[in-house]
């Protein structure tokens, strides 16, 4: 996909959920606000859920490959940096089911921390430890969504990032390695 069609259905998608909430958006709408053509947005996505997933992948994986993200905290506080800055954030929760908001931070978390595991580990993880990495993540969606609706909102950043870091256990507070 060319940078130009993405970053102008990005800015559509992102525009129309700020002034209308997720569950309003249609694909149509996205298609007029960016202009571009039924095909063009087809070949690309298959569904208004697709454009969520690749909004905020590109968001969290830019708190993960920024310069100073090199630590577990770092991510974190990143995280949940960005979730501040993008209050549209907010309507993404009224998504439910397969293909849901929630259902894209449990996988995207748990992707990244298995990744983060593997990697500073120097080997697969075992079936217990990828099981604790899962049910972190599962919970870590859980409070990532209660901070974006509000609660823990005199927290900064770096006070929600700090709080996370320190009940991981030392095994798992291994250095980010970037690709």
């Amino acid at each position: 996909m060319s940078k130009w069609t993405r970053k102008r259905i990005d800015e559509a998608f992102t525009a129309l959920v700020a002034e209308h909430g997720y569950e309003n958006v249609t694909v149509a709408m996205i298609m007029e606000r960016a202009d571009v053509s039924k095909t063009t947005f087809y070949r690309y996505f298959r569904n208004k859920s697709d454009v969520m997933d690749g909004h905020y992948r590109r968001l969290y994986d830019a708190a993960f490959e920024d310069e100073n993200c090199r630590t577990l905290e770092d991510l974190f506080t990143g995280l949940f940096r960005i979730t501040r800055e993008h209050p549209e954030e907010l309507s993404m929760f009224d998504t439910v089911g397969y293909d849901s908001y929630r259902d894209f931070i449990y996988n995207y978390t748990y992707q990244r921390g298995k990744q983060i595991m593997e990697k500073g580990w120097g080997r697969p993880l075992t079936e217990k430890e990828d099981f604790n990495i899962a049910f972190f993540c599962g919970g870590g969606a859980r409070i990532l969504e209660e901070w974006v609706c509000g609660r823990y909102r005199s927290m900064t950043p770096e006070e929600a990032g700090r709080a996370v870091a320190k009940i991981i256990d030392q095994r798992y507070r291994v250095p980010i390695y970037k690709k």
